[in-house]
């Protein structure tokens, strides 16, 4: 091979050797972008289509722990005994849950929360129908609302309430009972108390309401009325 042929040869291997890495732009290393590990924000829940169609309103806010909030929308009409409570619970003000009660008639509610307990966890205390009163149990668990099924109390009267009467860091219910002797006009109306344990609100007794009486401050054990 004549020698001028080998020199040019050596030549191009030189030249390619010379040439960019991968990665490399004239010879200078480019920087690599890492995939981002920020994901964009969950949009937020809109309220459920049956809380438009009562053309329910924010109504009371309660804030349980950093960054967690449930809030209380209550219908405009009432007339409505279609409608019924609704609450949002808000992670970092995003509504991330909607949940609606299946009791109560949806534009007389309130919430009362407790957050020094084992888990924060609400009442939420709405009338039903003419006199009566309901009470649903409400924790915030694992980032949701859960309404243990059996966490519901009903009294045939109003005055309902929530307090944590036996210091377990979960709301129990006071409530009044009339015994409809001859009739609810003219019926004696007791205290009635419910405790919430293992997933179920239970009445525990009942005591005849005295003129200007406090409420009961701890679980009552009486007897209650049949009526």
């Amino acid at each position: 091979m004549p020698l001028w042929v080998g020199a040019a040869a050596v030549l191009v291997t030189m030249v390619a050797g010379c040439g960019s890495a991968p990665g490399e732009v004239g010879g200078k290393q480019t920087p690599t972008r890492e995939p981002s590990s920020t994901s964009a924000p969950s949009p937020a829940l809109p309220p459920p289509p049956r809380c438009q169609a009562w053309e329910c309103r924010a109504r009371q806010t309660v804030n349980l722990t950093p960054g967690w909030t449930v809030r209380l929308w209550r219908g405009g009409d009432q007339q409505n005994y279609a409608s019924r409570p609704v609450v949002e619970l808000l992670h970092n003000r995003v509504a991330v849950q909607w949940w609606i009660s299946p009791r109560g008639d949806g534009w007389n509610g309130s919430l009362t929360c407790l957050t020094g307990g084992p888990e924060p966890n609400c009442d939420l205390i709405d009338s039903l129908g003419m006199h009566a009163e309901v009470a649903e149990m409400l924790i915030l668990r694992a980032g949701r609302l859960v309404h243990p099924p059996r966490a519901e109390a009903i009294t045939n009267s109003v005055g309902m309430r929530a307090a944590d009467l036996n210091r377990d860091g979960y709301l129990d219910v006071i409530g009044t009972t009339n015994d409809y002797l001859p009739n609810f006009a003219q019926g004696r109306v007791y205290w009635q108390t419910f405790r919430y344990e293992d997933g179920r609100l239970t009445v525990t007794g009942c005591a005849r309401q005295s003129k200007n009486a406090p409420a009961p401050t701890r679980l009552l054990t009486g007897t209650c009325p049949t009526g």
